[in-house]
């Protein structure tokens, strides 16, 4: 990884078989948590802070050890999981190619961010190769204070304001369009919901799949819309609870709604 172009702040490493890159404030931390061989997973695993995001798949929240882009109080570390026909196959293997999970979600975060996109920062990300294969971790900075959009909508207690989390998913999705930021993955499990004190709106993750356009393009249509609002269906079987009218109309003025 070490001769793989990065973003501006962000140092590669090579480290007892893992190829890893870390923001530069956080690279003694990476070159610890490394150290003995293991993974960046299985060091937030052994945590005692660690703690385990419903919703999330294999991530763990943990308490920040160093300064992120953001500074942020907390980290998400994720490893990445196959979904689909090939998950109970490859699980978290992937086939070797130039281009990893971990700097494919870098790349696209931080020029989604550059473009407005609110998404968590990335702080660091490693691979391990294995044989044809490799496994990779990616840490974020945590979002406080947020719930999946599934969570507000199906989960305890999450009824009660489902029209108005719609529609800042709805918002959400309308800024990736101006973005020229495609989520070709985009589900009620990688929106987030963040309703505190100081802020609040959606956010997006899981961005290693993402298309960043260049500016200028041509935009890409309503497939995210198409995309979410499947998932959304989808849930609600599973979940025995449709979406109401008025609910789908809150998601769809979002779309729409002003920057």
């Amino acid at each position: 990884m070490a001769d793989l172009m990065l973003p501006p702040g962000y140092q590669a490493h090579d480290l007892r078989g893992a190829s890893a890159f870390a923001w530069g404030p956080a690279s003694d931390w990476l070159a610890s948590a490394l150290e003995g061989g293991s993974s960046l997973h299985a060091w937030a695993e052994r945590r005692e802070d660690a703690k385990p995001l419903v919703g999330r798949g294999t991530v763990h929240a943990i308490d920040a050890p160093a300064d992120g882009p953001a500074k942020q109080k907390r980290w998400a570390v994720r490893r990445y999981r196959r979904g689909g026909l090939a998950a109970p196959i490859l699980g978290d293997r992937y086939l070797r190619t130039s281009a990893t999970r971990p700097i494919r979600e870098l790349w696209a975060t931080v020029e989604a961010r550059a473009r407005g996109v609110p998404a968590p920062a990335v702080v660091a990300g490693a691979v391990y190769p294995f044989g044809p294969f490799y496994r990779s971790d990616l840490v974020t900075e945590l979002i406080p204070d947020a719930r999946t959009l599934e969570a507000r909508i199906f989960g305890s207690g999450g009824t009660s304001d489902a029209a108005s989390a719609l529609r800042q998913a709805g918002r959400l999705v309308g800024t990736l369009e101006r973005a020229l930021v495609l989520h070709v993955d985009l589900h009620a499990a990688n929106i987030l919901l963040v309703r505190g004190a100081e802020e609040s709106g959606a956010r997006v993750v899981d961005l290693d799949r993402a298309i960043v356009f260049p500016l200028g393009s041509r935009e890409f249509g309503e497939a995210m819309r198409k995309r979410l609002e499947r998932s959304l269906r989808k849930l609600s079987e599973r979940h025995a609870r449709a979406l109401t009218a008025d609910e789908w109309d809150a998601l769809r003025a979002g779309y729409t709604d002003p920057p």
